[in-house]
C-alpha cells in the first residue's frame, strides 16, 4: 500500500511537469506521452537499484535531467530517421499562437547543451543554481550557455527574417 502510495504522489507531482518538458523538445503529443511513460520506468530502475535520494529537490533534478537525457536521445534518432518534423496541430491544441510556435521551432535548433539552459530557464523558470544542480555544471557555466543561447536564437530569429528577435 505504501508503495502504491508513493507511486501515485509521484505520478501527481511530476507527470505534468514531465509531458510539458518532453513536449517542448519533441513537439508531439504522442511520443512526449510515450516518453513520461519512460522516465518512471527509469525511476523506478533507479530505486530497485537501491538508489536512495537525499531530498525533493534532489529527486526533482533527477527526474528533469532523465527527461532531458532521454529527450535528446530521442531527437538523436529522429535525426539519423530523418524523421523530425513540426507538428504545428500539436502546439495549436495547447494554444500556442504562430509567433510561439515560430519561437519554439528556433528554441529546437539550438544545440542541446544551449536548448536544454535556455528552456530550464526560461520556459521553467527555474534559477541558475538549480538549473547548475539539474544538469550538474557550474553556476558560470550556465550563465555562458544562456548568453550565448540568446545569441543564437537571436541569429536564428534574424535568419529567418522573423520580427521576434527584437524581443531578446
Amino acid at each position: 500500500m505504501d508503495i502504491e502510495f508513493s507511486t501515485k504522489k509521484l505520478i501527481d507531482n511530476y507527470s505534468s511537469m514531465i509531458f510539458h518538458i518532453a513536449l517542448g523538445y519533441l513537439r508531439n503529443k504522442e511520443d512526449a506521452e510515450d516518453l513520461v511513460q519512460e522516465v518512471f520506468i527509469n525511476y523506478i530502475k533507479h530505486i530497485k537499484m537501491n538508489n536512495k535520494f537525499t531530498d525533493e529537490n534532489h529527486e526533482k533534478y533527477w527526474i528533469i535531467r532523465v527527461t532531458i537525457n532521454l529527450c535528446n536521445n530521442q531527437l538523436k534518432t529522429y535525426k539519423k530517421k530523418d524523421k523530425f518534423y513540426s507538428n504545428d496541430e500539436t502546439l495549436q491544441e495547447f494554444n500556442f499562437n504562430e509567433d510561439e510556435i515560430c519561437l519554439l521551432d528556433c528554441i529546437s535548433k539550438l544545440k542541446s547543451k544551449y536548448r536544454d539552459v535556455f528552456e530550464l530557464f526560461y520556459i521553467k523558470e527555474f534559477k541558475i543554481s538549480e538549473i547548475s544542480s539539474i544538469l550538474n555544471i557550474s553556476e558560470s557555466n550556465v550563465k555562458t550557455r544562456l548568453k550565448r543561447a540568446r545569441e543564437n536564437l537571436k541569429k536564428l530569429l534574424q535568419s529567418g527574417g522573423d520580427n521576434l528577435s527584437e524581443r531578446f
